[in-house]
């Protein structure tokens, strides 16, 4: 009896097992067919109705995918409901009565498909009314981002009326929609009336900006909507209105550091006696702040720092040297030109720390191909930063196999610390042309404006108001131009402003890339903007 009720049970489980799993039959071709919209309640453009339920039939099985996410209803409603999902039916019962008067609209995007496949139903929108007639105001446009131009993975269109004081940081939308993934978006069956529009990207789907990851779109004024109102342009970007914040300071014998929980682009130190005996660096992607005090003992500093989006932060630091000494990646100058240079190329070295100069005369000594010696006299034969971390050289060195660059290391010290070690480079003189060069012709009423050369998203060079630009010393590659235009001639881009409904300040992105080659100059078509 056991054998037998163990059989009978290893036999309803092997039927249960093959039901568990839908999957497509073996053989035959693929189903690439979507399914179709045969029949609804209420049908769509229907007026005077209160549907309890809403019955869609489809002309195969269905089943739903991420309902509650996909569809959206306009406009926005509390209402919640109950799916059911019966072979080729999909039933969805509501809790509470539809307002009076109002046209809804019902967008199931990619909530539906057939169940081989999961084929998903193409433009499945159920509109009716609880009054005599359908609203017909109606919204279009698009939305990029600002910064590449193209659609985003996704975006949401949110309206508000303007009588809504809430707005997008705190209110909820009346009517929502999704862009296509070619940006595109448009909201019909909307009331007539006035409207403020915004586009965002969410990370977390709660049809709010509460996030500066968030990127954000508007337009400065409202939009009225009497019956149409399109190619309505959404430029999609991040704001960032949080002011950096400290989160550690480290004191070292030769250095003091404070970092910061963003990337900082710009730092003042100054102190109210007025002492100007110190140097700064910006260093760690701009998250660490390395102060270089010309005394040990304890003094106070006013720093002052601003991330890439100008929010300042000002702190007095207790700034004193002490404990063992950071060490240094490279204890000596590094030809920032690297191994090899043409022989007209001017020749630049760099230092991790701000350094001095105390004596031109014979601060660096270049034998040119083993057998003539040129050194510096004065300050004229070479440019120190303002960091004191590069220096480039004005004399004439010609030759024709290598230079050998010796630093004196009595005469070129670190703005405080241990002195730097002896170690003299030696770079080859080379005739082979392995770099290129772009011409950039821009034609522009703009007085105003920065124009960034860009490799794999990276700025590499950048002018400022130049309509016409020779980038030479190009690596090979591929490469794209970006113009910020500086509307308000402030001396640089400024951001939107949500607050404020300020515009981000137009970003001009020409499609073509331009291929750079070895010893090739390469021309641009005239840009206008």
């Amino acid at each position: 009896m056991k054998k037998q009720l163990k059989n009978a049970l290893s036999a309803l489980a092997l039927v249960l097992s093959g039901c568990a799993s839908i999957s497509s039959p073996e053989g035959g071709e693929r189903d690439i067919i979507a399914p179709k919209l045969v029949q609804s309640y209420p049908k769509s453009g229907q007026i005077n109705v209160k549907p309890e339920k809403i019955v869609l039939t489809f002309d195969e099985d269905i089943q739903t995918v991420d309902l509650t996410r996909q569809l959206i209803i306009a406009p926005f409603t509390d209402n919640t409901y109950k799916s059911k999902v019966k072979d080729n039916t999909v039933e969805l019962t509501f809790t509470d009565p539809w307002q009076e008067n109002t046209t809804y609209s019902l967008n199931f995007r990619n909530s539906l498909a057939d169940i081989t496949e999961k084929n998903p139903a193409k433009d499945v929108i159920i509109t009716f009314s609880t009054g005599s007639y359908l609203d017909s105001g109606r919204v279009s446009g698009t939305a990029q981002l600002l910064f590449s131009n193209t659609p985003p993975k996704e975006a949401n269109i949110l309206l508000y009326p303007t009588n809504d004081t809430s707005q997008v940081t705190k209110g909820r939308p009346l009517y929502v929609t999704t862009a296509d993934s070619s940006g595109n978006f448009s909201i019909r069956n909307i009331k007539e009336g006035n409207y403020f529009i915004y586009g965002l990207t969410e990370t977390n789907n709660n049809l709010r900006y509460d996030n500066e990851k968030e990127n954000i779109a508007y337009i400065s004024d409202s939009i009225q909507v009497r019956p149409v109102a399109e190619n309505i342009q959404l430029k999609l970007h991040f704001q960032d209105v949080t002011k950096p914040n400290v989160v550690s300071r480290k004191s070292f014998l030769n250095v003091y550091e404070v970092e910061y929980n963003e990337g900082i682009s710009k730092a003042t130190v100054t102190a109210p006696d007025k002492d100007q005996n110190i140097k700064w660096l910006i260093a760690n992607n701009g998250k660490t702040l390395r102060l270089f005090p010309g005394k040990p003992e304890e003094k106070r500093w006013l720093v002052e720092v601003q991330d890439s989006a100008s929010n300042p932060r000002v702190d007095t630091v207790a700034v004193r040297l002490s404990g063992n000494a950071a060490a240094r990646k490279n204890n000596s100058f590094a030809v920032t030109n690297g191994s090899s240079i043409a022989p007209t190329e001017k020749i630049t070295v760099q230092f991790e720390v701000p350094t001095v100069v105390r004596d031109t005369v014979g601060a660096f000594t270049f034998l040119l191909d083993s057998a003539t010696t040129i050194a510096t006299r004065s300050a004229k034969d070479f440019q120190l930063n303002q960091e004191g971390t590069t220096i480039t050289f004005n004399l004439p060195l010609e030759a024709k196999r290598d230079i050998l660059i010796t630093m004196d290391t009595t005469k070129v010290v670190p703005f405080i610390g241990a002195p730097y070690a002896n170690t003299p480079q030696k770079i080859q003189i080379t005739d082979k042309v392995d770099v290129g060069s772009l011409l950039v012709k821009l034609a522009t009423e703009q007085k105003n404006f920065i124009v960034q050369l860009m490799r794999q998203n990276v700025v590499v060079k950048e002018v400022r108001d130049q309509k016409s630009i020779l980038w030479d010393q190009l690596e090979p590659g591929s490469y794209q131009i970006r113009i910020l235009v500086d509307e308000n001639g402030n001396g640089k881009w400024d951001n939107g402003l949500l607050k404020e409904r300020r515009l981000p300040e137009p970003v001009v992105l020409p499609v073509d890339k331009w291929e750079i080659r070895a010893n090739w100059e390469i021309e641009t078509q005239e840009i206008r903007f």
